[in-house]
């Protein structure tokens, strides 16, 4: 089926259509064409470990990997504080969240690029390529979160009714991830020094995030200015409510969610405004 709504040609009718196509909604408009959005997703989850010998185990590996170093790390050299919380889950519940926009923003970024034979081909929803790369993250994500259950049980983690906030958190991120693959996508057609950008950008912003340490460790005096990166109390947040049961810093998570909302709405735009020139360029 994914294969049919990919290679599908285009007729002269389905051309014809498309100015009185473009004054539908957004939503409506990704509604329509979800068939493809599907299709577009299921691909790049089997072209990403098709051939390989691990295949799906690989969407493990690397938060474990990056776990395993950091917690070295902070327990034998930089001695880093964790509230009273096993290094391991500290490190990993914030990891996992975090590998997941890292792989989504890297992957998004090329999405246009690596489809340019479907962009000059047919025309839909040129959106549905940064929406279907972070989707495809999401597999990746629901995988990595069947460690952390038997890591609750052998730390002996009491998850409380709060755990369940990180479902609206997820959507913040995600809605987040959405807004700069837009942007980032885009301008990797015109710009292509941007992917060289992006894996130094997301390495710089894991640092600048609450992922290998805690916000105790953030100077108060600074901690105001810190909390402006909206990752810092979404990744804060997904540490509280699911592993000391604590609620979420309210203010600066309701500022995160705004920041997150107008990336998506701007990004969005630039997107559609640039969506036009696409064929051109490629």
């Amino acid at each position: 089926m994914e294969q049919e709504v990919l290679d599908r040609p285009i007729s002269t009718e389905a051309v014809d259509d498309w100015p009185e196509e473009k004054k539908l909604g957004a939503l409506r408009m990704l509604i329509r064409h979800r068939e493809l959005v599907q299709a577009l997703t299921f691909r790049d989850i089997r072209s990403r470990y098709k051939q390989s010998v691990l295949g799906i185990a690989w969407a493990l590996l690397q938060p474990l990997a990056m776990t395993v170093v950091f917690t070295i790390v902070m327990t034998r050299i930089a001695r880093i504080p964790t509230g009273g919380i096993p290094a391991p889950i500290f490190i990993y519940i914030a990891m996992l969240p975090w590998t997941f926009f890292s792989q989504g923003l890297t992957t998004g970024t090329e999405c246009l690029v690596s489809n340019f034979n479907l962009i000059t081909k047919i025309y839909f929803p040129r959106e549905a390529f940064p929406i279907s790369a972070v989707l495809g993250r999401t597999v990746d994500l629901g995988l990595g979160t069947l460690v952390i259950v038997p890591l609750f049980v052998f730390y002996h983690i009491h998850a409380t009714w709060l755990i369940l906030l990180v479902v609206p958190v997820l959507i913040i991120q995600v809605c987040l991830l959405i807004g700069l693959t837009f942007v980032l996508s885009s301008a990797n057609l015109f710009y292509r020094d941007i992917r060289h950008v992006v894996p130094l950008l997301t390495q710089v912003w894991m640092y600048m995030s609450p992922i290998i340490y805690g916000l105790e460790s953030v100077p108060k005096k600074y901690l105001s200015i810190y909390m402006l990166n909206p990752l810092a109390p979404i990744m804060d947040t997904y540490r509280r409510v699911a592993l000391q049961g604590e609620p979420p810093m309210w203010s600066y998570l309701g500022l995160a969610a705004v920041v997150s909302v107008v990336t998506l709405v701007v990004g969005y735009r630039i997107f559609k405004r640039l969506d036009p020139a696409f064929a051109e360029i490629i």
